[in-house]
């Protein structure tokens, strides 16, 4: 499994951070949650902006339970896992490339992740009564 570096755009101003030694599938995952703020172009306009490393004998298996462990605050309007929705059941088959991954097509509309409070872990209230 290629691990990677790159640049994940937080908003469509170009506000970014580094992130390093990810995955695919968690590359996956963090374009997911960050898409509805940033435009879709979660690591550059054409996700130019990751730099693979090295690769990595983890399982798929074992990957699905780091990502469960590390995003386990990720979860659906109706508190569904996000790490579950996307690779449900007991043998899940991640991408082990980047290449595997489909940027421009990648379209989860069922899946609506929550507002969290990174601070308490705690979801957000949509509307928050004042």
């Amino acid at each position: 499994m290629e691990l990677a570096n790159g640049r994940l755009r937080l908003n469509k101003l170009g506000s970014d951070v580094p992130v390093s030694n990810i995955t695919p599938a968690e590359a996956l995952i963090l374009h997911i949650v960050h898409q509805g703020n940033n435009g879709g172009s979660t690591f550059g306009e054409d996700f130019e902006k990751i730099t693979v490393v090295s690769n990595d004998k983890r399982s798929d298996n074992d990957e699905v339970r780091r990502l469960s462990a590390k995003y386990a605050q990720c979860v659906n309007k109706k508190g569904d896992k996000l790490v579950k929705l996307i690779w449900p059941g007991i043998a899940p088959k991640l991408p082990q490339k980047f290449a595997e991954l489909d940027w421009k097509n990648i379209n989860y509309d069922g899946v609506e992740v929550s507002a969290i409070n990174y601070i308490t872990q705690a979801p957000v209230a949509a509307n928050p009564t004042k």
